[in-house]
């Protein structure tokens, strides 16, 4: 069942319970105000669902701005793990021509330079179903390892 949290004319917050995967949807581009109020949100709906694993849209949304990707290298997943307890597993849904350009420029580090003992893990990914898959196959690991 899919649960709706929150929405603003740019996010839709969602929770899917049968996945345990909170789901962000970017609507449009963002400003850098509304892109770190959107991800204070959506670390609040990590923490009222117990949410460990999520999956964030952003073909509609695009890149973020510099400053917003260095505070969320930084900072934000940083504080997302302290805030929910590890693992926290994130992926990026995004259209393919944005992955192209994180490939080439290298600013956001690549799915395989996070070894998978590690708290927090990210991936991109351009389809949905590749997204859903990576973060169940992340679930069934932290599951074993438990």
């Amino acid at each position: 069942m899919n649960q709706p949290y929150a929405a603003s004319g740019h996010l839709e917050i969602s929770y899917q319970d049968d996945s345990q995967v909170l789901i962000g949807r970017w609507l449009r581009p963002t400003t850098e105000a509304e892109a770190q109020q959107d991800y204070a949100d959506l670390l609040a709906a990590a923490q009222h669902f117990k949410a460990h694993y999520w999956l964030f849209d952003i073909r509609r949304r695009g890149r973020s701005a510099p400053a917003t990707l260095t505070w969320l290298l930084t900072d934000y997943y940083a504080q997302a793990v302290r805030e929910l307890g590890a693992p926290v597993r994130l992926v990026y849904f995004m259209a393919p021509g944005l992955r192209q350009e994180f490939q080439a420029d290298g600013v956001v580090p690549e799915p395989t330079t996070y070894l998978a003992d590690l708290p927090f893990r990210m991936n991109q990914c351009i389809t949905e179903a590749e997204a859903l898959a990576w973060l169940k196959s992340e679930q069934l690991s932290a599951a074993r390892a438990s």
